[in-house]
């Protein structure tokens, strides 16, 4: 349910009312400076076009970003402030808002405000850069600053009691407004600018600046269609996070029963060739378990739920990944060893972190030839601590390194996962992750975290 303007805190009901009597203020110090009387009868005509065209703005807003509707009812209010007498152009643009936001049911306070936010800015357009029967190079450089004039006054007062209502800080949610809609305000009050300036010295011209409403409008389909595929591609990645899920536990209990039995069946075998096959099949049924906790830390990673952070050692978290690797890493014949250069703590969620250097190094014993060592190297530079996975592998091919870091991208070393996991991982902890490789020379794998 909306609320209402007495459920509003004092600030914001201050800021409300305020507005609007600050630009019953500045219209009445505009418009007896510049006067009620105008040199063209046809400007008078400006008074209703002005009020059918917000009208339609309102009925028909537009959208240029991807979160930011914009009214293109701006355009006439700055023709109005600009083409009419100062004592009437600015009461046209704020009563024409007005009729706008009340036809379409806007709250009450919200179509006082708006009209009161119109009001000053083309109070302020009025008085900076009013359109005389004369042009020259001073009064078309007025006319310009009155229409950025406007579109920032605008912005200025439009953000404060979004930011009021909502609590975000007023120069964070003014930044943010002002990057999204700043193109956009200012093809407008270009527009508009332009129509005034063209009124005068040549009105045969005049519409020509209106063929980039067709252009806003064309842009604003093409945004629709790109937010639509975007809501499409997220449902397909959520329901792929979700199977990913689903599939890695459902498969988890069978082949715990699976590994079990193998487990019985390998110390009842009595021949040779029943062992090879069961060890075979307990091997095939590790590294399908190894997936499927691939699997889950992918899901994981890719559900951004928030990282789980504490105070993290990176030597201690490095020699917690070598103890576990080194039985597998005997078996392949491959030594491992850590190098501490540097102490390097962070503020990081461990379990991520190690399961990130933990697929390095799986891939890095999987390479290497027996009689070498995967080295593990804890740094720290100018940037920040970082983790250096070194192997002794034959190195990755060229055209391989483009893709390396994508999803199931198949290699000798494995399904592909690992290394899209680790990136994630890294990425969601703000670091980076890359590689230093030659033909024959092995593999460096670094980690760049933030600290």
């Amino acid at each position: 349910m909306t609320p209402t303007f007495k459920a509003y805190n004092r600030q914001l009901q201050g800021v409300i009312a305020g507005v609007p009597a600050l630009g019953v203020v500045l219209a009445l110090v505009v418009g007896l400076t510049g006067g009620l009387t105008t040199p063209d009868r046809w400007r008078w005509a400006i008074i209703p076009g002005c009020a059918v065209a917000v009208i339609l703005a309102e009925r028909f807003p537009v959208k240029i970003g991807a979160e930011q509707n914009i009214n293109l009812g701006a355009l006439p209010c700055i023709f109005a402030a600009l083409m009419l007498p100062p004592g009437v152009g600015p009461a046209t643009a704020a009563l024409s808002v007005l009729a706008g936001n009340w036809l379409f049911h806007r709250m009450p306070s919200e179509s006082v405000f708006n009209a009161g936010n119109t009001l000053v800015c083309a109070s302020i357009a009025a008085l900076v850069g009013a359109i005389g029967q004369d042009l020259g190079l001073i009064q078309d450089v007025r006319a310009t600053a009155a229409g950025l004039l406007y579109v920032a006054a605008n912005l200025v007062i439009a953000v404060a009691p979004a930011a009021m209502h909502t609590g975000r800080s007023y120069w964070s949610l003014l930044r943010q407004v002002a990057g999204s809609t700043w193109p956009a305000s200012l093809t407008l009050a270009a527009c508009a600018v332009s129509i005034s300036v063209l009124s005068i010295e040549a009105p045969v011209a005049a519409p020509l600046p209106l063929i980039v409403l067709p252009l806003i409008y064309r842009m604003n389909l093409a945004i629709e269609a790109q937010v639509k595929a975007n809501e499409q591609l997220a449902g397909v990645l959520t329901a792929q996070r979700r199977f990913l899920t689903d599939v890695s536990h459902q498969v988890a209990t069978p082949l715990a029963t699976i590994m079990t039995n193998l487990s019985i069946l390998n110390r009842s075998s009595k021949t040779e060739y029943a062992k090879e096959a069961v060890a075979d099949s307990v091997a095939e049924a590790e590294r399908m378990k190894r997936m499927l906790a691939r699997l889950r830390a992918l899901a994981h990673a890719d559900e951004d739920v928030p990282l789980r952070r504490e105070i993290v050692d990176l030597a201690e978290l490095t020699a917690d990944v070598v103890r576990a690797y080194t039985a597998q890493a005997g078996t392949s014949g491959v030594g491992l060893v850590t190098e501490v250069n540097a102490k390097a703590r962070i503020n990081a969620d461990k379990d991520l972190l190690r399961e990130a250097v933990a697929n390095l190094v799986d891939n890095a014993v999987r390479v290497s030839p027996r009689g070498t060592k995967v080295k593990l190297r804890v740094d720290r530079s100018s940037s920040g601590p970082s983790i250096a996975v070194v192997d002794s592998g034959p190195g990755i091919e060229d055209d391989r390194l483009a893709h390396l870091f994508e999803r199931f991208q198949r290699s000798e070393s494995g399904s592909g996962l690992g290394l899209a996991i680790a990136r994630r991982v890294i990425e969601r902890h703000g670091g980076t992750i890359h590689v230093e490789t030659g033909r024959g020379a092995g593999s460096t794998f670094t980690i760049e975290l933030p600290g």
